[in-house]
């Protein structure tokens, strides 16, 4: 005799493989359309970021489960550059809370380049927000120890932790954006001025650098952006990394903040998904309650954004959305799904009011009913009253 799960799977696993089918699709579809985009150029300004290969090209997705789909060159590493400042920012926030986070660091916009001295000099916080390079390197310089060696293992190991994997310091990016960060230094001592900067600023700058020079994956950046879909929670090693509370305030300041320039262009195009990028060429997108997508390809636009990473995560990111809708959650847009519940309420409403006319009705027949029967039975009482006498 066959076991009853038997006809469950046999049922049911066509529809459960069509939904797993339909994600590696979509990405395919969407990998094959933008390969063949030759726009953008790689980082030069940082002379080891010059020598990428141009031709790199992966885009992955985990799901809140852990399922990982995967297209492309997605073995070969970048450097993580300004993606590392959402997990040393999300650090802060869970370490110091919120509060002191905005005190310390603030959350101003700024429409002028990541790493400007005139929008420092201009900002009434002088950090701007975390996701600038002075803010970012305010930001790490608030887990400053003397023991230079902590101080940096500190913060790599917060990267590992998201990623799930030990991932590795690329030293020759690292010696190379050392060797040019001079306007970094510069910004950091304005900081430090107007006291902005919360350790020594050598050492805290240097650091920075290093968190700044880890490889990843484009799978490790899908991992890492799946824990905030999660509500904090890493769906591989089931570690609490973040409150959900606190993935919402990250995500709301990341929204406006982390494609540079071209955020606000993003959040009109792909409304409250939020998405930050690096100049390695990585783009890492986190979908509330969906999961996390991470895209490498190291040519850049005129922003600093990976050119293949903007077009494949703008068509696979409103695909998802279209595709599973968000839940109803604290961290993600319910306006649509309120709109919808409320229309679906409608219908009962109305129920609900004829069955309180009929009710209203039947209260009035019944009311008629027993007047008529008062009636009949006070002209019996009186016939029988008129016979007596």
């Amino acid at each position: 005799m066959v076991p009853t799960y038997f006809y469950f799977i046999y049922i049911f696993f066509p529809f459960i493989s069509k939904v797993m089918i339909d994600i590696e699709k979509i990405i395919k579809t969407i990998y094959d359309k933008t390969k063949h985009i030759k726009s953008g150029k790689v980082a030069s300004y940082i002379p080891q970021l010059a020598k990428v290969d141009p031709s790199i090209f992966a885009i992955s997705m985990m799901d809140c489960d852990g399922n990982m789909y995967s297209v492309g060159d997605d073995k070969k590493e970048v450097a993580i550059e300004s993606i590392s400042k959402l997990f040393t920012f999300s650090k802060a926030v869970h370490t110091f809370g919120e509060k002191e986070v905005i005190k310390k660091i603030g959350a101003h916009g700024s429409s002028l380049p990541f790493n400007s001295v005139i929008a420092e000099e201009l900002s009434p916080t002088h950090t701007i927000n975390p996701f600038v390079n002075q803010g970012a390197m305010a930001t790490t310089s608030l887990f400053y120890k003397k023991n230079k060696e902590d101080f940096k293992e500190k913060i790599l190991h917060n990267l590992r932790e998201y990623a799930g994997r030990k991932l590795r310091l690329g030293r020759s990016v690292y010696h190379s954006e050392g060797a040019t960060n001079s306007t970094n230094m510069g910004l950091a001592y304005l900081l430090k001025s107007h006291d902005r900067f919360y350790g020594n600023v050598k050492d805290s700058v240097d650091v920075y650098t290093a968190q700044c020079s880890m490889m990843v994956t484009s799978r490790d950046l899908a991992t890492m952006a799946a824990v905030y879909a999660k509500g904090g929670v890493h769906p591989k090693t089931g570690k609490k990394l973040l409150e959900k509370e606190e993935v919402t305030y990250i995500l709301r300041t990341l929204r406006p903040e982390g494609l540079y320039e071209y955020s606000d262009i993003w959040a009109t195009k792909n409304g409250c998904v939020a998405a930050k990028s690096g100049v390695g060429g990585g783009i890492l997108i986190a979908i509330p309650g969906i999961g996390g997508i991470g895209i490498v390809s190291p040519p850049l636009d005129k922003h600093g954004n990976s050119v293949r990473g903007i077009k494949a995560g703008t068509s696979l990111s409103k695909k998802l959305v279209h595709h599973y809708n968000p839940p109803k959650d604290e961290y993600v847009c319910k306006i649509t799904h309120e709109k919808k519940e409320k229309e679906k309420e409608k219908p009962r409403g109305k129920k609900k009011q004829q069955k309180k006319k009929k009710k209203h009705t039947k209260k009035k027949d019944q009311s008629k009913i027993n007047k008529k029967t008062h009636k009949k039975k006070k002209e019996k009482h009186t016939k029988k009253k008129k016979k007596t006498n």
